[in-house]
């Protein structure tokens, strides 16, 4: 008898103790893997080395005076992890509004001109119209289109104050402008400002520019809630506004211009929604136009079609050759289907329990939506599809149900 006592309670010690082994390796692995939260004083360096610079005239832009010199921008809550995109939550005339930078400092952009010993730049390898000119051309290269502005307009319209006639930049104003246009997100929402699908842009701080706030709400991005919460929250009229907008965001990114936008990373999180439920996309870093998109398709040898997927744009194998197809074989809304608008993982999925009288057909059509027939698997078709036309009147019905 104390024989078997003696050996569970070493078996039951033995058990503890792996246990506890297994739940420290386990906490060590995501101290390791998950990157630590930014803080204030994180935040307060990124500031004041940001208005150093601007004291010193190395940077410029129409937002460096409210932040270093009257503080009419005032800092809320930094919102980002690790090395990733810096976001800082702020006020400005008692509006809440975002600063974005893909880095913390302005030396780790590529700049066209370095500061000397005295704090002043080095002088330049080129005269202005040399700028100009190389200006564009960086920007179509990055853009992956044709730009038809002439060159003063295209400077113009990328620079966040306002150039006079035969006024020039400064060398820290002309840093400051190529160090935002490496980023794809200001480009898109400088270049096409005003476009209903994308948030205001306020302007701009050396490498750091202001966008309007708008967050993705708990209806389209629940994560904060319990899952039994997830299911039960949100009315259907909600839902099916918010899934409306969407679906016309979609829409515009094949429309507002020559050339379809290809969303490559979507997710609930990259979209905000208005108090009169308008959807913006809030993150567009990994979104190309077609001919850029056909480059990033082809890259990479295969074996299988899912070797030439980038992000959600997915892409096509070609088994004899073993390379990849330069052509995209989802579209966005097939992307917006399958990871926002139906359940995955722990997301509960925006058009959950429609009402009964629709419930059936918004089903099939979701299940359509992501699973093309055989004929349609390799051939992009445009978004705006029968399918996506049926959804999108039957959520207009849908919100006359009573």
């Amino acid at each position: 008898m104390w024989r078997r006592l003696s050996l569970r309670r070493i078996c039951l010690g033995f058990i503890l103790i792996t246990a506890v082994a297994i739940l420290y390796a386990a906490f060590k692995a995501s101290s390791i893997i998950i990157p630590k939260a930014c803080t204030d004083d994180q935040t307060t360096r990124i500031f004041d080395n940001l208005c150093n610079l601007y004291q010193s005239q190395a940077v410029g832009g129409n937002l460096c005076e409210v932040i270093c010199t009257s503080k009419s921008i005032i800092y809320e809550d930094c919102l980002f992890k690790g090395k990733g995109k810096k976001v800082i939550a702020a006020t400005y005339n008692s509006k809440k509004i975002i600063l974005k930078s893909r880095n913390e400092r302005l030396e780790e952009f590529e700049l066209l001109f370095s500061a000397n010993d005295k704090g002043g730049f080095a002088p330049p390898e080129m005269d202005y119209d040399s700028f100009k000119s190389m200006f564009k051309s960086h920007m179509e290269a990055l853009m992956g289109i044709k730009l038809v502005d002439s060159e003063d307009v295209l400077l113009s319209k990328m620079w966040t104050s306002p150039i006079l006639q035969n006024d020039e930049l400064t060398p820290g104003e002309m840093n400051s402008v190529w160090t935002l246009v490496q980023q794809s997100e200001f480009n898109y929402l400088k270049y096409f400002h005003g476009a209903q699908f994308l948030p205001d842009i306020y302007g701009s701080c050396g490498h750091f520019y202001a966008v309007e706030y708008i967050p993705s709400g708990k209806i389209l991005d629940p994560s904060l809630l319990s899952l039994s919460e997830q299911w039960d929250s949100a009315p259907w009229p909600n839902r099916a506004k918010i899934g409306l907008s969407l679906m016309d965001l979609i829409a515009s990114t094949e429309t507002f211009y020559s050339e379809i936008l290809h969303l490559c990373d979507v997710k609930p999180d990259n979209f905000g929604v208005t108090e009169d439920f308008q959807v913006k996309a809030i993150d567009i870093d990994i979104s190309f136009f077609t001919p850029q998109m056909r480059d990033y398709l082809q890259q990479p040898d295969c074996t299988a079609d899912e070797d030439c997927d980038f992000f959600d744009c997915h892409g096509a194998c070609n088994k004899s050759t073993q390379k990849c197809l330069d052509v995209r074989t989802n579209n966005n809304f097939q992307s917006v289907c399958s990871d926002i608008f139906l359940h995955h993982h722990t997301y509960p999925g925006l058009l959950r329990n429609p009402p009964a009288e629709v419930a059936t057909e918004i089903t099939e059509l979701l299940d359509k939506c992501v699973n093309p027939s055989r004929e349609e698997k390799y051939i992009q078709t445009p978004s705006i599809t029968k399918t996506f036309q049926r959804l999108h009147s039957l959520l207009k019905e849908s919100l006359q149900i009573r």
